[in-house]
């Protein structure tokens, strides 16, 4: 009689523990490696969707002033389009609001009444209505309404390049101020101006740009804390109770929204100093792109503009009638 000897049973031999860490340290690696490059595309998704609404901006500007005849002016007074030394308060509307039936906001434009100043209650549902066309998705969006002067306005993230201010020569470039017709842009506070008026050349003028962030201030350092405001120079920012707000220019609605250019130093914290973007977000040029912000010329084009630009490169871009003609920026 044979003998059946059983087969012996095999062991089964789960994880030890130094494998399972080695397992999650090489997947910790793979992620630290993949994240970057994560964060990265969807930063480069943002600023072609900030491209694009700055796009639609400024065709909407040209198709504006081929039915119009001229561009909008960057805000609209009482029967006249000049600014008759008017507090902002007063002001009855701004270049967003005019071309709003351009970018297919026609029944908001509609909505919003020209007889009374902007900020007047018959229009605070609409200048409370939030635009993605005014804003940029790369922007922190903790709360994008204006807590403190025009309560309840929805903020926009572009501006209009006004005027460059005369210090800004003297005082930065260390040359004699051209004069205000010089120190012009193509929106400014001013009489409305046809395209024939941008001598500088469509493709070499700014008219819109990024001043993204607002309410909220930001710096070169990032959000404003209470040291930075103590440090502050200005009076264009309010603290409420430890939060640091921009005083006026907030909503995408609001004829102060536009950049009349100082420049600033490095931290943001002066003006008249020779950093023109990416230093503060009041009354300058601002975005939450690396290395620079966008720009929206006069030729219907947008352009990514370093922040290490030339201080005289980026002012002569700004103006419509000013001489300076260059492509560098």
């Amino acid at each position: 009689m044979n003998d059946v000897q059983p087969s012996p049973k095999r062991s089964r031999r789960g994880f030890t523990l130094i494998e399972l860490l080695v397992v999650i340290a090489i997947i910790a690696i793979l992620i630290s490696l993949l994240l970057p490059a994560v964060q990265q595309a969807r930063e480069a998704a943002r600023r072609t969707q900030c491209k694009n609404a700055l796009k639609q901006l400024v065709l909407a500007l040209h198709n504006y002033e081929s039915a119009h005849g001229a561009f909008p002016p960057s805000r609209i007074y009482p029967d006249v389009a000049i600014e008759d030394n008017a507090s902002n308060e007063s002001a009855y509307g701004s270049w967003t609001t005019m071309i709003l039936p351009f970018v297919d906001q026609g029944n908001l434009g509609n909505q919003f009444d020209y007889n009374v100043a902007w900020s007047a209650l018959a229009n605070r549902d609409t200048i409370g209505t939030q635009l993605s066309i005014m804003t940029c998705p790369s922007t922190p969006t903790d709360s994008r309404i204006d807590p403190h002067w025009v309560t309840g306005a929805a903020a926009g993230d572009f501006g209009s390049i006004n005027e460059i201010k005369k210090k800004v020569y003297t005082d930065v470039l260390g040359i004699p101020d051209p004069g205000s017709n010089a120190r012009a842009g193509v929106l400014a506070k001013g009489p409305s101006n046809p395209i024939r008026n941008v001598i500088d050349g469509t493709s070499n003028t700014i008219m819109v740009g990024e001043a993204a962030g607002q309410p909220d201030v930001y710096i070169a350092s990032g959000k404003m804390t209470a040291d930075d405001f103590a440090a502050y120079s200005d009076d264009k920012v309010v603290d409420l109770g430890g939060r640091f707000v921009a005083a006026d220019g907030i909503g995408w609605a609001d004829p102060d929204d536009g950049f009349s250019i100082n420049g600033a130093t490095a931290d943001g914290l002066d003006k008249y100093g020779p950093k023109m973007i990416n230093a503060i977000n009041v009354s300058e040029a601002f975005s939450f792109h690396t290395g620079g912000a966008q720009f929206g010329l006069a030729d219907g084009s947008v352009r990514f503009i370093s922040e290490s630009v030339d201080a005289a490169v980026f002012v002569g871009a700004c103006t419509r009638a000013g001489g300076e003609v260059s492509s560098e920026f």
